[in-house]
């Protein structure tokens, strides 16, 4: 009996603290500028309060700081490094570990939200501080402005397709895109996931988030199936958006050139998607060039490491590509009811491979603008 008692006040323990972490996670203030004081004068990064307390997105403190972003995925780590720190963070720790030797203790763990990691922004004038003189001999990379999204496709309750040897798509593109979010952080670039764990999101959130960062380019990382001819057909090959909008341009002009414009651009963000489009038709003409060129670029780095034939690239009316302002693509990293790509896919040295591949072809794309 007191077994039982004892087991059902700790049951009774975790939901409290579940309904109070989801409480304090749901209260999230609004995402605003704020300048601290860096190594080389003031620095300006993304603030945002989570219930009490002030956190930064990880990655940004990152490139501010000329550091690599490395994540241990089953170690649960989360490394920032350069030449002269290095700086480990564990999932769930109040605590830093510096240069692997001096424990450092923070306000509040990583808090991981939508798929981004944030740190709490005591850690920069706090923690950092007494280090900024090593930042200072070292110098800051000056890195880019242009942000990456990474849409690995599926998730939660959404497996995808599910494959030769029980090999889950869901599975297979969020390692890809880790591993392609890694290679481009090393570059310096900017990138956000659409997620980063296995949790569910609909196509309009995968846009949104596209949309609402201002991101320069999406790629969209799927694996493909066949319920016949499985042993025949493989390979990789990547959509774009297969027309542009028809709406006239005269109504964009009418509207870009009317009073209501000002009124428009201020609640943009409280637009309907439809209305969105409609607004921006012209701008969707433009990108879908830009889409091909992307694709074109992912495609040839991808086909020349990929087991299975290169399919090229294609039009399709996918809702991701439809909904996204940005280029963007859409990527079959291989057909996972293929014995051949199925089995490469289920290996992390060849899932590497083909991450070093996407990202290639990012970078190629990049330097064409």
């Amino acid at each position: 009996m007191t077994r039982f008692v004892k087991r059902a006040r700790r049951n009774r323990r975790k939901a409290v603290l579940a309904v109070a972490t989801c409480a304090w996670l749901a209260y999230a203030g609004v995402c605003q500028g704020k300048s601290f004081d860096g190594p080389d004068g003031t620095l300006y990064l993304e603030s945002r309060t989570f219930g009490s307390v002030e956190f930064v997105p990880l990655h940004d403190l990152a490139e501010a700081f000329g550091l690599t972003l490395r994540w241990f995925y089953e170690a649960r780590r989360v490394e920032l490094r350069n030449t002269v720190i290095t700086l480990d963070f564990l999932a769930n720790s109040r605590f830093v570990l510096v240069d692997k030797q001096d424990v450092k203790a923070l306000k509040s763990p990583l808090l991981f939200v939508r798929g981004e990691a944030f740190v709490p922004a005591s850690f920069i004038e706090g923690t950092l501080k007494p280090y900024y003189p090593r930042f200072q001999k070292q110098g800051r990379r000056t890195g880019g402005t242009r942000i990456v999204v990474l849409d690995p496709g599926h998730g939660g309750k959404d497996t995808g397709a599910i494959g030769y040897g029980g090999v889950r798509e869901k599975d297979v593109v969020l390692d890809i895109a880790r591993r392609v979010r890694s290679a481009l952080v090393m570059r310096g670039v900017k990138v956000r996931m659409t997620r980063d764990d296995d949790v569910y999101r609909d196509l309009d959130e995968r846009s949104e988030m596209a949309n609402n960062v201002g991101a320069a380019l999406l790629v969209s990382i799927h694996a493909n199936a066949v319920s016949k001819d499985k042993r025949a057909i493989s390979g990789c090959e990547t959509f774009y958006l297969s027309k542009a909008q028809t709406v006239s341009d005269a109504t964009t002009e009418a509207v870009e050139n009317s009073a209501a414009r000002n009124s428009l651009v201020s609640g943009w963000r409280f637009l309907p998607i439809r209305f969105k489009r409609l607004f921006l038709s012209r701008h969707f003409t433009r990108v879908r060039e830009q889409s091909i060129s992307l694709s074109r670029s992912v495609q040839n780095r991808v086909g020349a490491v990929a087991v299975g034939p290169n399919r090229g690239i294609k039009p399709a009316n996918l809702a991701v590509l439809r909904n996204t302002y940005c280029p963007a693509c859409l990527l079959e990293v291989g057909f996972v009811s293929n014995p051949t790509d199925g089995t490469y896919l289920s290996r992390a040295s060849y899932r590497q491979k083909v991450a070093d591949s996407i990202a290639l072809g990012i970078f190629d794309y990049l330097d064409t603008l």
